[in-house]
């Protein structure tokens, strides 16, 4: 029997290609996390407890699993325990054991790997639509927002980069859209301190040029204190 699966990122998408292929029964996660998959009310698990030996677990992809190495391996064990078969549609057939060995090495030359994935300098269009805070896809949204938290918390282009599975120019171009942001809103800030400093310089000095000249200089205070904090 072939059992198909569908969850995370083109979910949409998933669902179109499983349609293509003749599955008998679908089992779906939706938008969640792949750590949902090991949880006891995962419709994951649910597949694998309705599953008898021999039948074929079918997925438009691995991301479908997840993007680590190591919970892949993770769900081969629990595949390989009740003796199913992975059907992979965007990838060649394969036996558990020649994924088994695929992920092994995968794991063990991942510094290898990262090269390859960042070699181009340029974006594909393809990340830029993915990747953004009014994408499609709920997830794909849910890590623009996860990229821009590590990005304040100081965590480098390369860390996020490897630890989201999200190409290093992909992170970077979020990076700067954040700065972006961040110095829109400085500029609005000193917009807004700028004319409080001018209401309270009115207060206490009647000359117009002493109350501009006031004004520059907390102007140029805050900016060149914030700026010098951003570096």
């Amino acid at each position: 029997m072939n059992l198909g699966y569908a969850r995370g990122y083109q979910y949409t998408q998933q669902l179109d290609l499983l349609d293509g292929y003749p599955v008998d029964e679908l089992f779906s996660d939706g938008h969640e996390e792949a750590e949902a998959l090991f949880s006891p009310m995962s419709e994951f698990q649910v597949l694998l407890d309705f599953s008898e030996q021999g039948d074929i677990v079918v997925i438009a992809s691995l991301e479908v699993l997840s993007r680590d190495y190591r919970q892949l391996l993770a769900c081969l064990d629990q595949l390989e325990e009740r003796e199913l078969t992975l059907e992979v549609l965007s990838m060649p057939q394969m036996t558990l054991e020649e994924w088994r060995q695929i992920l092994l090495w995968s794991l063990r030359n991942e510094r290898l790997l990262h090269p390859f994935l960042i070699k181009a300098g340029k974006e594909r269009e393809r990340s830029k639509d993915a990747y953004s805070l009014f994408s499609n896809e709920t997830e794909a949204r849910k890590l623009y927002r996860e990229i821009i938290w590590l990005l304040v918390e100081k965590h480098t282009v390369r860390q996020i980069s490897q630890q989201k599975r999200v190409p290093m120019e992909t992170v970077y171009r979020i990076q700067q859209e954040l700065k972006q942001i961040q110095l829109a809103i400085v500029l609005v800030i000193c917009f807004l301190l700028a004319i409080f400093s001018i209401k309270l310089a009115e207060s206490y000095f009647d000359q117009l040029w002493i109350q501009v000249t006031i004004c520059v200089a907390v102007t140029l205070i805050i900016l060149w204190n914030v700026l010098v904090d951003s570096e």
